[in-house]
Parts: C-alpha cells; sequence; structure tokens
C-alpha cells in the first residue's frame, strides 16, 4: 500500500499497516478534528487526527523507527473522543489526557488486537506504553514526532511556512541515542517558534476558545439531561453533533448557533467583567541540538531561544479572557 502526505511525501508501508489504515477504529479518526469545534466556526481549520496520525506514523518510519513503533505511531490517537480535547474541559480535566484514559479499553473492545495477532504481535506490548517509544514520545521540552507532526501540519495550513521550509526542518533532524537533535540552532530557534504559532496564536484563538466553551456546555448539559451519554462520544464528530441537536434542548441548540452565528467579542484581561477564560495545558519545547563537542537544550547556547520560551510560558499560564459585546 502506498500512502501520501503533503508533507512528507509518498511511503509504501508494510501489510500490517495498511490493514490498520483501512479499519473502522483509523477511518473514524477522518472525522475527528484535531481543531475540535473550532472548525465549526472556521471550516479552514480541517486537520484530522487521521491525518495527524498517518504523519507520525511516516515520520517514524522516515527516521528508522521500528515496525512496532510506526504501529505505535498509527494508533497513538485512536481513542480520541469526537471534536478531540473538548470532552476535557467537559471534564475538568486539566491534563488533557481523557483519551489516554480510555485508550486501553477501546482496543480491548476493537478488532485491533486480532489483526495485530494475525501478524504475530502483541498489541500489549505495543500500544499500552507509549514512552517506551522514543521518537513517537518524549516528556516535554523535548521533540517527539507526534508534537513536530501537529505543530509542522498546523503551521504549513494555518499560517502558510513554506513547503520547502519545512524540508530543511526535517533535513536537519539527526537520531542520537534514540533523541531527535537538531544539527544548528538556528533550526531549534525556528521550530520553537512555529510551535509557539500553534500552542498560543492557534490554541488561543478567540474563535478556538469560544467554540470550546460553547461546546463542552452543550455537552454538559446532554449528560446532566441524560439524553446523551459519554460513550456518544466515540461517534465521529459528525454523527455526535447530529445526536446532540438531535435532543431537541433549547438550550443545546443555541450554544450550538452560536457557532453559525458568533456573537461579537472581545479579547480582555483579567481585572475586566469577563464572560469566558480559559487556560490550556501549558506546552512548550527546548530542543536538543548538537554542538561539536556534546549535546544539550538549545535554551542553554541561545538567548533567543529563552526569551522565546519565556514568552511562550508566560502567555500560556496567562490564558484568554473574552467578553461578549
Amino acid at each position: 500500500m502506498i500512502v501520501e502526505d503533503v508533507l512528507y511525501g509518498s511511503y509504501e508501508v508494510e501489510e500490517v499497516l495498511a490493514r490498520l489504515i483501512l479499519s473502522e477504529e483509523i477511518q473514524r479518526l477522518k472525522d475527528v478534528h484535531m481543531a475540535g469545534p473550532a472548525f465549526l466556526i472556521n471550516p479552514t481549520w480541517n486537520e484530522t487526527r487521521y491525518e495527524h496520525s498517518i504523519g507520525v506514523m511516516l515520520l517514524i518510519k522516515r527516521f528508522g523507527g521500528t515496525i512496532e513503533e510506526q504501529i505505535a505511531g498509527l494508533l497513538h490517537d485512536v481513542s480520541h473522543t469526537a471534536f478531540s480535547h473538548v470532552i476535557d474541559l467537559v471534564l475538568s480535566n486539566k491534563t488533557d489526557d481523557y483519551h489516554e484514559q480510555i485508550k486501553a479499553q477501546l482496543i480491548e473492545d476493537s478488532a485491533i488486537p486480532a489483526l495485530l495477532n494475525q501478524y504475530g504481535f502483541d498489541y500489549r506490548q505495543i500500544l499500552f506504553d507509549d514512552e517506551q517509544w522514543g521518537l513517537l514520545e518524549q516528556k516535554a521540552p523535548l521533540l517527539c514526532f507526534d508534537r513536530i507532526d501537529y505543530t509542522l501540519r498546523e503551521v504549513y495550513r494555518y499560517f502558510s511556512v513554506p513547503l520547502q521550509e519545512i524540508q530543511y526542518f526535517l533535513n536537519s533532524i539527526k537520531i542520537i541515542k534514540k533523541q531527535i537533535v537538531l544539527e544548528s540552532v538556528y533550526w531549534a530557534d525556528w521550530f520553537i517558534e512555529q510551535y509557539r504559532k500553534v500552542v498560543i496564536d492557534f490554541f488561543y484563538d478567540p474563535q478556538n476558545s469560544c467554540s470550546y466553551e460553547w461546546m463542552s456546555k452543550a455537552i454538559q448539559l446532554g449528560l446532566a439531561n441524560e439524553e446523551i451519554i459519554l460513550d456518544d462520544l466515540m461517534m465521529t464528530d459528525s454523527a455526535f453533533l447530529k445526536k446532540l441537536k438531535s435532543t431537541g434542548s433549547t438550550e443545546i441548540l443555541q450554544l450550538l448557533g452560536n457557532m453559525d452565528h458568533p456573537p461579537e467579542y472581545r479579547v480582555c484581561s483579567s481585572e475586566d467583567d469577563y464572560d469566558i477564560q480559559q487556560q490550556k495545558k501549558i506546552r512548550f519545547v527546548d530542543p536538543l541540538v548538537r554542538l561539536p563537542d556534546k549535546i544539550v537544550p538549545v535554551s542553554k547556547v541561545s538567548k533567543t531561544a529563552q526569551v522565546k520560551i519565556d514568552k511562550m510560558l508566560n502567555e500560556s499560564k496567562k490564558g484568554i479572557f473574552i467578553k461578549f459585546d
């Protein structure tokens, strides 16, 4: 099977990966949007968990990861609910990891274990501990291909970063002792700036924050009124939205209607009489760089990088405050 990606090109993948890609569980991710409900306000924010999952798998393949790690990369987001991280706001889950909490059970209840067993793979060893895979997952602020893919994908699509520039960055990556290391301070600084665009400019875009607020309240109402259940969120975005609208609740329909016709708003400060306040999970990166005699976090050798990191952390801690006019 040939898999094509706008960022990474064409790759032939092994049969087990092809079977997994065609599975119901991975195909569902074609209608689970990375931006959650924000795409209902801005249809151009249409990146999906499917694209991201394919991208992570291909990056792992490109940089020499084992077939097991490619499988883990492809399936790392398989348990994301409809509208992605909106469920974390619904449940006041500040660690943004509800999909991780339900991942093992979803896999156990799926056809994935039997499929992997056909090819001689133990699904428990591969899928239940992503941190064993150094290319797929690393604790912040280190780089991993999960963070790299969604960053590159979103700055390419939403911030018009040239594809050639992205390719130059990818060419600067080296794998040293199972860690992602960049060959120059320049590309480490560059990636910090791209990451900031995603976690500050995009995640805290007022339309993004408003959509999460309205959708989370609609879901909370549906759950409280027993018109929906948590398992319904394992549908696709489209199917779940249809179910939510079918409740007929005036309050739910009004909240969802805000996304079709958003009210006027302005970003304000914590001292103002705000209507929405959101603070998302704190995210930042401090890439490793290779110097002639050592490998160090770029912040140790670049004041520019340290300033960018500090600014990102301060903006993340501040969050966003929105007032409707």
